[in-house]
């Protein structure tokens, strides 16, 4: 009975105790802690539980025509409302150190205007170089504009922008890291694009960005793998609007076409994509989709973070039972996101059991982004194959029908590919327990990769 009552006593205590636990605080603290924990709740599903991520599954109703094909250009035209134009394939330029020379160049050689947007930038000597020759120009009478990401950027040396901005050049940041909850929706969507334009007459997209990480020609683990492309005439223009698109949101300044690129009646035609997150549209994802339903014999993907939904899962899976040559080409351990990596190893074996052929690169980590399908259509640009790309960030998608470019492309796809290892499905079904829960913990995060 003693017991009993204690008992009774403990817990007859407890709501004084939570009473006298909250008269130690004012009301206004506690009324910021709730508000606290509403927000914290509120970021919580904004950021993981799919909610507005548009269809679960995506098809095609109609057969497509072939991926490259005139009538296949037209159809994503006109399903996506973007123009087909014409252009010269762009030149590929490998890795970094041949990258940031012919940049550099063009850059020297510019009379009116350079503008300049990537996600990254961080100090070092990759930025020293760039920062140079900008502000060189700048002072000499150039228009230079800079348009940073602030997560991207984090890492940007404040000082030698300042000096930037003060021979002339103009420096913007897009968005902001301001943990709001009102802004958690906004902000979480970042600016991914890299564009590069000098004088409207050359652009660049691809997926290098500011860090010393891509020095050099990937030979150490240090020296990351990665693409660039140099276009001209009207492609050169079309990049200097996606610059131009965002400039424009993040100041309010419209920038007036300095130079009017010209079309090429006789180049090869292209459709360029430059996307901005929507709750109803993610044309990132329809682009991809596209080109992958299109494809007829081969779909050799070779990119840095690959994370397939159930719509990119099915169709690959579709075309390697169909006989198409489905190769993907993925980081190994050299990576910079490992659970992301681990979370798209999740499907691995649905993809090897489908007859998917998976490769991951050994030597260093490879970030080049490109798709080439039936040796005659190829998607470049900023964009991964993971959720933030096709559907939260800004991105540049750039599709081309060029069988030089196919072949400059499947060349550098085919050497990474003696440079990689192969997962084959009875390797892969032997992993072990601490693999497989890695899988399937990073895949709580899948909505933010």
């Amino acid at each position: 009975m003693a017991g009993a009552a204690k008992r009774h006593k403990r817990v007859g205590q407890r709501p004084n105790l939570l009473l006298r636990s909250l008269q130690k605080h004012q009301w206004w603290e506690i009324t910021f802690v709730a508000i606290g924990m509403v927000a914290l709740i509120g970021v919580i599903v904004i950021l993981f539980l799919p909610l507005g991520k548009g269809p679960a599954r995506y098809s095609h109703v109609l057969p497509l025509p072939a991926a490259g094909s005139m009538a296949f250009l037209q159809t994503v035209s006109n399903q996506m409302a973007i123009p087909i134009d014409r252009a010269s394939a762009p030149e590929i330029i490998e890795d970094g150190d041949a990258i940031l020379r012919r940049v550099l160049s063009d850059i020297d050689d510019a009379s009116s205007s350079i503008c300049m947007m990537n996600y990254i930038w961080s100090d070092g000597r990759f930025s020293d170089q760039l920062l140079q020759h900008l502000q060189r120009k700048s002072a000499a009478g150039v228009k230079v504009y800079v348009l940073l990401d602030a997560y991207g950027s984090v890492k940007a040396p404040d000082g030698k922008f300042d000096r930037l901005k003060k021979s002339g050049a103009k420096v913007s940041v897009f968005r902001s890291l301001m943990p709001l909850p009102w802004k958690i929706m906004q902000d979480t969507k970042r600016n991914h694009r890299r564009a590069i334009t000098i004088d409207g007459r050359v652009g660049y997209t691809g997926g290098v960005a500011v860090d010393d990480k891509w020095l050099g020609h990937a030979r150490t683990p240090e020296e990351w793998h990665d693409l660039m492309f140099r276009f001209t005439g009207s492609a050169a223009q079309r990049l200097m609007g996606s610059f131009s698109e965002l400039w424009m949101a993040t100041t309010g300044e419209m920038l007036l076409p300095i130079e009017q690129g010209a079309g090429e009646g006789n180049g090869s035609p292209y459709l360029i994509l430059s996307t901005s997150p929507s709750p109803d549209l993610f044309e990132g994802e329809t682009f991809f989709l596209t080109s992958l339903w299109s494809a007829r014999h081969s779909i050799h993907l070779e990119n840095a973070y690959f994370l397939s939904d159930a719509s990119v899962r099915q169709a690959l899976e579709d075309k390697a039972r169909a006989g198409v040559d489905v190769v993907l080409l993925l980081p190994g351990e050299h990576t910079d996101e490992k659970s992301v990596r681990w979370a798209g190893q999740r499907v691995y074996d649905d993809l090897l059991q489908a007859g998917v052929k998976i490769y991951e690169y050994q030597p260093t980590f490879t970030h080049a982004k490109m798709l080439v399908e039936d040796k005659g259509w190829s998607v470049v640009g900023s964009a991964n194959w993971d959720n933030r790309s096709r559907k939260l960030n800004d991105e540049i998608f750039l599709g081309m029908a060029d069988d030089g470019l196919a072949a400059g492309l499947e060349k550098i796809f085919q050497h990474d590919l003696s440079r990689s290892r192969q997962i084959t499905l009875q390797e892969w079904r032997k992993r072990g327990l601490y693999q497989r829960v890695l899988e399937y913990l990073s895949q709580a995060f899948v909505q933010q990769y």
